[in-house]
């Protein structure tokens, strides 16, 4: 694609704000920066880019009837524009990421958007703080969560399409959504809403199913404080590896990693097997600074401790998953979401930090914050709850508030793809097998949702393709090969019809070793073949169910078939899910 250079239209300082239909622009502005620098953000793969310049505009909005004030930022390269225009998602509580996402992608030609949704309450408050959910009178603010939910999205890219033409004296040529996780569930919710913004949707991890998964993140906070006593946070690195260990080779290879979606399911481990083991323990030491918040201090020296049965439940519980206490006719509890998945880390809604004031060092839970202000602002709807006190009925009511509540706005019904596979547009997604913050289960629930509504795999395959990543957590990291050019695969399906089979993924271990994988698209599976563990070639992507002789004998893949619906195991899939 031909490169577009500055001054082909208006020049920066002279933009005019757009129109928007339901909304007023109250202001923008626009200047020149020149060699721009953001540092590599290593959690997350980015690389630092440096000596980048490019028209910084930012523009301020209300829409009718409410009381918000949106921003929207836009940066437009000032040379070598690609032509293209990428929206980039938010996360958590929050609507847009700035300039940890706009940055790369400003620097890969892009002229680029993010936006606040107003959550910022006119740059006041941390969207993750969930303070923005409600008014000052307690009742939620509904434009507000409107906006996160999906007018936001319109929005910036109305704006967004709109300065790119007036800078360029030309409309991009295509338009891209790029999310995770939040960012991920609006690339759905824009598929869903406005099917023709975005020819091609990047939505990695995506936080579907967000009333009953973001609750389900603050589960195990609450089973930590009612167990007998808070543990230790080594037990769960310990159970960790073993959850892996165990279920590693049902992909018919011991190489770290659970492999399959189909290895995840399957995957059967009892904590009690660790009951009297005795490991080295080191603790995890904090302390609360008064304007750093939670920062290391120096830890309790390393000391050995035995697994004890009560450690063994509170792992038990959450793997399970959040359950109703009442039990149902036959005597059991209901399911109200997923687990952690076998093999993720238990570290972020798992956390017991050693507070060490000095005198009497204590265990404390620290939860995950974006659940907590979750339930706390927007399913109870009280700012003055102490979360710390939650009893299990407490969580069940608090979980069941959240799916009523918040259920209209938020619920998968929202997330109908029909228009988006009559658009044409693509919708690409990834996701870590290893995710620790959202169970890769509500991500087959609903990818084999859409299978069944539009015939099977195949039919959804020519405008939504699915990749799971063994081993890599939430939209990075984790000991598996990361995807390494997802964006491009997107690019190249949407451009020039080239529709992505795998997803080239790569990591390279502390200790140097180089991994690599081809992601599988969804329902196929990774299988090992033959030859080094390391490397993408040993491995072949099987439709067969596991435990099946491959056709052809070893390292032979069963030929594809077409046109079906792909639901031969069908009882299957009902019985994984019925509790839901």
């Amino acid at each position: 694609m031909e490169s577009a250079q500055v001054n082909l239209g208006t020049p920066c300082s002279q933009l005019v704000a757009p129109s928007l239909h339901g909304a007023e622009v109250l202001q923008i502005s626009a200047a020149e920066v020149h060699n721009y620098s953001f540092p590599p953000v290593r959690g997350f793969n980015m690389p630092g880019v440096s000596d980048v310049a490019f028209c910084n505009v930012t523009a301020s909005l209300r829409h009718t009837g409410a009381d918000d004030t949106v921003y929207v930022y836009v940066w437009l390269p000032l040379k070598d524009w690609n032509g293209r225009y990428q929206a980039t998602g938010g996360g958590g509580l929050a609507a847009g990421m700035g300039p940890l996402l706009m940055s790369g992608q400003v620097a890969d030609g892009y002229a680029v958007s993010s936006t606040d949704g107003g959550l910022t309450k006119n740059q006041t408050v941390d969207p993750q703080s969930g303070l923005w959910a409600l008014r000052d009178d307690g009742s939620l603010d509904e434009a507000l969560s409107l906006n996160l939910a999906w007018r936001s999205i319109h929005d910036m890219a109305v704006v967004s399409k709109d300065v790119v033409r007036q800078f360029y004296g030309t409309e991009p040529k295509y338009s891209y959504w790029n999310g995770c996780s939040q960012g991920g569930r609006q690339g759905y919710a824009a598929a869903a809403k406005y099917p023709h913004d975005f020819d091609g949707i990047l939505a990695v991890a995506p936080a579907i199913d967000f009333v009953d998964m973001v609750p389900s993140d603050y589960y195990p906070p609450v089973v930590l404080r009612n167990a007998e006593e808070v543990p230790p946070e080594c037990i769960f690195p310990e159970y960790q590896a073993a959850i892996i260990e165990a279920c590693d080779t049902l992909d018919g290879v011991a190489d770290g990693l659970i492999s399959s979606h189909e290895s995840l399911e399957a995957c059967s481990f009892d904590p009690d097997t660790l009951v009297g083991k005795t490991i080295t323990c080191g603790e995890d030491c904090l302390d609360r600074d008064p304007f750093l918040g939670w920062v290391h201090v120096p830890c309790r020296k390393t000391s050995e401790l035995t697994i004890t049965p009560a450690h063994a439940d509170i792992v038990r519980k959450i793997l399970a998953g959040p359950h109703t206490t009442a039990a149902d006719g036959d005597g059991n509890s209901r399911r109200l979401w997923y687990g952690l998945a076998p093999g993720a880390d238990f570290d972020v809604l798992a956390r017991v930090a050693l507070i060490d004031n000095g005198t009497h060092p204590r265990r404390e839970v620290v939860p995950f914050a974006v659940a907590e202000n979750w339930l706390k602002y927007f399913a109870l709807q009280d700012p003055s709850y102490d979360m710390a006190a939650m009893t299990h009925e407490d969580y069940v009511a608090a979980h069941e508030l959240s799916v009523a509540r918040l259920g209209p706005l938020w619920g998968n019904q929202n997330l109908d793809l029909a228009a988006f596979r009559q658009s044409g547009n693509k919708l690409l997604t990834w996701f870590g097998l290893a995710d620790q913050y959202i169970t890769p289960f509500g991500m087959i629930r609903y990818r084999e949702g859409v299978e069944e509504k539009f015939g099977g795999p195949d039919a959804v395959d020519e405008w939504y393709r699915l990749f799971f990543a063994p081993g890599v957590g939430h939209c990075a990291g984790g000991v598996g090969p990361n995807p390494v050019n997802p964006l491009g695969a997107l690019v190249s399906w949407v451009e020039q019809g080239k529709a992505p089979d795998v997803l080239a993924a790569a990591k390279t271990t502390e200790d140097g070793v180089h991994i690599t994988r081809d992601l599988c698209r969804f329902p196929k599976k990774l299988v090992y073949a033959k030859g080094d563990v390391n490397e993408a070639s040993s491995f072949i992507c099987s439709e067969e169910e596991e435990g099946e002789e491959k056709e052809g004998g070893k390292g032979g893949e069963k030929e594809e078939e077409g046109g079906g619906d792909g639901d031969s195991d069908g009882t299957h899939r009902k019985e994984r899910h019925e509790e839901l």
